[in-house]
């Protein structure tokens, strides 16, 4: 595997790593598209990621498998230039042998003369530098070439002649020829018998013809290298006899190994070399020629470039698929998606009257149908809410909704508010029973809406009349607030009678009783009929301090307990005690005139925190 594919790899490996570690931290959920932009960021680095290690798997494996096959083809090469040299040398065994079977007949008669215009006359074959012929003992009997020798030039190759076989020497460089040569030797026989020993020396450099003559591709060849490092046959001849033994392929082949391997050549261009020992069936020199063939690396993997390009093709191919399909899932998530949000928003603004397209095959559709269904109870909620609030104050509607409805209740001190309107009985009696309940609703809107402006609670209501609490949820200034509330009522009633005024009808006077005690605050009855209500000598006490108006000509009174808490609020004036009925002790009572102008006025409760509905 090459630098590159590994890089891009590793690359791959760190992108998955470093995306799997933001899906676990989820550092993308603070982006207001993070959910689209984490989809398409796994979509497009998935189908990234696999057609980059599918590709260079494949890539590489096809490397591996033409580079293979290539050094495999340079072998069989190899193997076929071998062939045909062995092939060379028999058939110059065989055009000696039938030299020497021409020479055997004049050998035996002992004709030297014949024997002489013979061997002369056998010397044609340009590639053999000189014909020896030697009697039994050994002894130089005639020759060729240009020098005439004494005496015997093998004894190796006329000892293997005169025991009847054949002798083949490894290359080596003559001291004649001062050329490499390689010497072939054939027993002379005549019946059977041995006559002498025909030897000749050839020049290697015309046998390795075969090698100078291959080529294949655009820059492959072959060429033969003697045990020296020295190249005996090339296509190029000024080549022929220099030194490469600093080839690698030369230096692993002489060790008696197979194989290839890509080194620089002397011009200095990459080559693909093959290099396979060819041994020889001499004796004198066991060292092995060498076969190489070689071709330029970029030749060698010209088609593995057209498939790198391929690969690179399909992987842009699969990106672009990855690109325009996370485009279109985006684009079919962030449809609904964007519809969900706006109904959030407009459900979160208050609006429920939105409804969803529901598409209940598909999950998102589900998604929008349960949207739905909790809008829908979101109104039921809000309308139960609505009507229950008409009854009960919404502070109490909320524990109730809310299930936090227990029996019992809790000791509290509170602020009653009792009112009540003046001779109402003489008034309803001139008017028919709608008109007396269409007075009452519009005289009670005005009132309960005086009361819940300052955060109190209406308890009931009784006739004519109303009774309300103030502290029932632990406020604090709850007498200042419930005597802020008569105020407020005492204005309203000024516009009531107004209108009144105006219809011809007569005013309406009402008193109020403001009591501060320590009662019982609470849901009072069963699991099946509950009322939240106060309970306790002081409801008693304030419904008695309303009463107190009508004697006293009076709107607002307040006992005792109620004035120590708002006495540096409020002008107060002091009435005359009373007997309770019932009791033995006095109630003291004070009128409401109005508020000390010392006193920064006192709003009412922000619309938020209000008990209205």
């Amino acid at each position: 595997m090459n630098a590159s594919s590994i890089i891009a790899l590793l690359f791959a490996a760190l992108a998955l790593t470093a995306f799997a570690v933001a899906l676990h931290l989820r550092w993308l959920s603070n982006l207001r598209q993070g959910f689209l932009i984490t989809l398409r960021i796994a979509l497009v680095g998935t189908g990234v990621i696999s057609s980059l290690v599918v590709g260079i798997w494949c890539y590489e494996s096809a490397n591996q498998i033409f580079w293979r096959e290539t050094v495999e083809d340079l072998g069989d090469l190899s193997r076929i230039i071998e062939d045909e040299l062995h092939c060379e040398v028999q058939n110059s065994f065989e055009h000696l042998q039938k030299v020497s079977n021409m020479l055997a007949p004049s050998m035996k008669n002992g004709l030297s003369k014949e024997l002489q215009d013979k061997l002369d006359n056998a010397f044609l074959v340009h590639r053999y530098l000189e014909f020896d012929l030697y009697d039994k003992e050994g002894r130089l009997i005639a020759a060729t070439g240009s020098k005439k020798l004494q005496g015997p030039l093998n004894h190796i190759a006329t000892a293997y002649g005169l025991e009847g076989q054949r002798f083949s020497s490894d290359p080596f460089m003559s001291p004649v020829f001062n050329q490499y040569v390689i010497c072939l030797s054939v027993p002379v026989q005549s019946d059977g018998e041995i006559l002498g020993v025909l030897s000749t020396r050839s020049d290697l450099v015309e046998i390795g013809h075969l090698v100078a003559g291959t080529h294949f591709g655009e820059t492959g060849h072959a060429m033969m290298v003697d045990y020296d490092g020295h190249i005996l046959g090339h296509p190029d001849t000024g080549r022929i006899f220099e030194d490469v033994s600093d080839y690698p392929a030369v230096k692993l082949g002489l060790k008696g190994n197979e194989g290839s391997v890509v080194a620089t050549n002397k011009a200095g261009v990459k080559r693909l070399f093959f290099y396979r020992p060819m041994k020889g069936s001499g004796t004198v020199n066991p060292k092995p020629l060498l076969l190489i063939t070689e071709m330029d690396e970029k030749e060698a993997l010209e088609p593995m470039v057209d498939l790198k390009y391929r690969f690179l093709f399909g992987i842009g191919f699969v990106v672009l698929a990855c690109l325009i399909i996370a485009q279109q899932l985006s684009s079919y998530i962030k449809k609904p998606f964007q519809s969900l949000q706006h109904t959030f928003e407009r459900v979160e603004a208050g609006d429920l009257s939105i409804k969803q397209e529901v598409r209940p095959r598909d999950e998102i559709g589900q998604l929008e149908a349960g949207l739905d269904r909790m809008i829908e109870g979101l109104r039921e909620r809000n309308l139960v809410k609505e009507i229950f609030g008409r009854y009960v104050t919404t502070q109490v509607s909320e524990q109730v909704l809310n299930g936090r409805v227990n029996l019992g209740g809790e000791i509290r001190r509170v602020t009653i508010l009792f009112s009540d309107i003046r001779d109402f009985t003489s008034t309803a009696e001139k008017m028919e029973p709608m008109e007396v309940v269409s007075f009452l609703n519009e005289y009670f809107s005005e009132m309960v809406e005086a009361v819940f402006e300052y955060g109190g609670v209406l308890d009931k209501f009784l006739g004519d009349g109303m009774m309300a609490v103030f502290g029932s949820f632990e406020e604090a200034d709850h007498p200042r607030t419930a005597i802020m509330a008569a105020l407020r009522m005492k204005a309203l009633l000024a516009k009531i009678n107004g209108k009144r005024g105006i219809t011809g009808h007569s005013p309406i006077r009402i008193g109020i009783g403001i009591h501060t005690d320590e009662v019982i605050v609470g849901n009072i009855g069963s699991q099946k009929r509950l009322e939240y209500t106060v309970i306790g000598d002081g409801v008693n006490t304030c419904a008695r301090v309303e009463s107190l108006n009508k004697e006293f000509g009076t709107t607002i009174l307040i006992t005792s307990s109620t004035y120590e808490d708002v006495k540096d609020i409020f002008e107060c004036r002091l009435m005359p005690e009373v007997q309770m009925k019932g009791k033995t002790r006095t109630l003291k009572c004070y009128e409401v005139v109005s508020m000390k102008k010392s006193v920064d006025r006192i709003d009412p409760l922000p619309q938020e925190t209000r008990t209205t509905t």
